[in-house]
């Protein structure tokens, strides 16, 4: 019996490393909106790293369109506000608010209120520092 317990057990650390290898690559057929997914399923489970390079890969690839870049610049803003990287949550929020101060017309409206929401979820003595 102890053998099969310490069996399972080192089955489990095994997998546990095998499932959170970082993400490398990703096929050059993939739309902005699958990698948006699966970068949102990394987020889910706390890969933040493989979600990082999910959203940088769609605005390398497809960054020249102004909608899917401010959605792709927004995911990683909640990335790094998961992480508590709070002053490159703070910057990227705000490189999308003043991207609206332009191309509000061309944009879709709710990219802006969900930066302003996420803004403040920043604790306030960071935000204060952040914003001298």
């Amino acid at each position: 019996m102890k053998k099969l317990i310490i069996l399972a057990v080192l089955a489990a650390i095994s997998s546990l490393f095998i499932s959170c290898k970082t993400l490398k690559e990703i096929p050059e057929d993939k739309t902005s909106a699958q990698i948006i997914q699966m970068g949102q399923n990394y987020v889910g489970i706390g890969d933040y790293k493989s979600a990082e390079f999910c959203y940088d890969t769609v605005i390398a690839r497809f960054g020249t369109d102004a909608s899917i870049y401010v959605e792709a610049k927004y995911e990683l803003g909640r990335v790094y506000l998961a992480q508590n990287k709070y002053d490159k949550a703070y910057n990227t929020f705000n490189e999308i608010l003043q991207i609206y101060d332009v191309y509000a017309a061309m944009l879709p409206g709710a990219y802006k209120k969900l930066c302003t929401i996420s803004i403040n979820q920043i604790p306030e003595a960071k935000l204060a520092e952040l914003k001298k």
